[in-house]
């Protein structure tokens, strides 16, 4: 089983943003947003990259966005396989998840709309419930 000292976080950067207002947008109530995410990863020795997706394109909602960030972390011990799966998607999807939706929540505001605060989330759950593509994982 892996724990929060089998790995240390080094860094964090965007390394994709794609952002765009959808003039079609009928502000018409409270819009429901599917999120999704997608996580993939890729080791080295002692180092790890982690790169998470998160992106929503409704048409009902007033833009969309696609961003991809990278964290880097170092493996404190040989990690492989399903346990190496579980490191990414649980404690390293939550070590990133903060810096990405301060990301979302500043461009929503930049572009001059609220900022779109995603609601924390519980990534073991997320991705221990739902099945399908692999690494890719959405909330409704």
């Amino acid at each position: 089983m892996t724990s929060l000292s089998d790995f240390s976080f080094i860094d964090f950067r965007i390394v994709k943003l794609n952002f765009a207002t959808n003039n079609q947008f009928n502000n018409q109530g409270q819009t429901k947003v599917r999120t999704e995410f997608k996580i993939r990863h890729e080791s080295n020795n002692d180092r790890l990259k982690v790169f998470l997706t998160i992106k929503f394109n409704e048409k009902t909602a007033p833009f969309s966005v696609n961003l991809e960030g990278i964290g880097m972390f170092e493996l404190n011990r040989n990690i492989t396989g399903y346990e190496l799966e579980s490191l990414c998607n649980n404690h390293c999807s939550m070590v990133m998840f903060p810096y990405m939706r301060e990301v979302v929540a500043d461009i929503s505001r930049r572009a001059g709309f609220p900022p779109l605060h995603i609601p924390q989330i519980d990534f073991a759950q997320v991705f221990n419930q739902q099945t399908g593509e692999a690494g890719v994982y959405t909330l409704h």
